[in-house]
């Protein structure tokens, strides 16, 4: 049995993809295996990819013959999965060389199924220009120590206006307690679904350590040294709140029907934060287009867009 599988989901991602996979092969611990699973890309990510996996036997791509989204590749992968634990890393992330090892290490030390840790947030920007790859900040305080917290402090701390949204969470997961738990992601979900994900976690009776150590760097849709949207995935207009929207409906169903109360309160906190964002994302489009007036009108109508301007 292999120590850990690494999934990397991709889509449109050749820019950094490189930076990407040199971080999981470059892991301290020993018996990996890195899944990529190609989101029929239309640029040079599967070639990528596979010339990647004919220097590294630890590297194994698949590849979609459709796009279907993340929460699709991720669930082909964890079905292949081979790892004890199971990590996620998306195309335009990477991680510090010792993540693993030490996530790990936490989550076996505290006894519980799933650890996290602080994130490093990093410039979009793109390679061979400035502030591509710059270390802006961390999500929280790496000075803190280090926590472990089950449903009530997940519930109270996943808020999309906190200054950490635990929902942004990266984990490293026991792999046994996945099928255990019949875990999945919601394929109908292509916004937010690592959020769901945690909170099925949760809701199936799980514990996590979060490790205030910065070892996960998370790109930035948008970076403030390099002035540029991300161009990887869906580009600079890939969050659809919309989507985020219908899929927390469907999740908000399914915890009501388990007398899930708490979480269904969090659940419809999110969905008014969720509405927000299409008005801030609509006004920010126009704006980008050339549009002030329309962005201005969009800002007018929906107020509550002023508190993230």
């Amino acid at each position: 049995m292999l120590r850990a599988s690494i999934l990397i989901p991709v889509f449109n991602s050749a820019s950094t993809l490189p930076r990407c996979l040199a971080s999981a092969q470059a892991q301290t611990l020993a018996d990996i295996e890195i899944l990529v699973t190609d989101d029929a890309s239309t640029d040079d990510s599967a070639a990528l990819a596979e010339a990647a996996a004919r220097s590294d036997p630890r590297i194994r791509v698949l590849r979609q013959a459709e796009n279907a989204g993340k929460p699709h590749a991720m669930n082909v992968m964890m079905g292949q999965a081979r790892g004890d634990w199971v990590a996620v890393l998306d195309a335009d992330d990477s991680y510090a060389p010792d993540r693993l090892a030490r996530l790990i290490a936490v989550a076996e030390r505290h006894g519980v199924d799933m650890a996290a840790d602080n994130l490093e947030y990093v410039d979009a920007g793109v390679p061979g220009e400035s502030g591509f790859g710059t270390v802006l900040r961390t999500a929280f305080d790496p000075a803190r120590p280090d926590a472990v917290v089950g449903k009530p402090e997940f519930v109270s701390a996943a808020d999309s206006y906190a200054d950490f949204d635990y929902g942004l969470l990266k984990p490293v997961i026991r792999r046994s307690f996945v099928l255990a738990h019949n875990l999945t992601y919601h394929e109908g979900s292509r916004l937010a679904e690592d959020f769901t994900y945690l909170m099925e976690y949760f809701v199936a009776g799980g514990r996590l350590a979060v490790c205030a150590a910065p070892l996960y760097r998370w790109t930035l849709p948008f970076g403030t040294v390099s002035r540029k949207w991300t161009q990887t995935g869906a580009g600079a207009w890939r969050y659809d709140y919309r989507g985020a929207i219908a899929a927390n409906a469907v999740f908000i169903a399914r915890m009501r029907a388990k007398g899930e109360t708490d979480v269904v309160e969090m659940l419809q906190r999110r969905d008014r934060q969720y509405r927000v964002m299409v008005h801030y994302i609509a006004a920010q489009r126009r704006a980008a287009e050339g549009h002030r007036a329309a962005a201005l009108l969009t800002v007018a109508r929906h107020p509550s867009v002023w508190r993230l301007l």
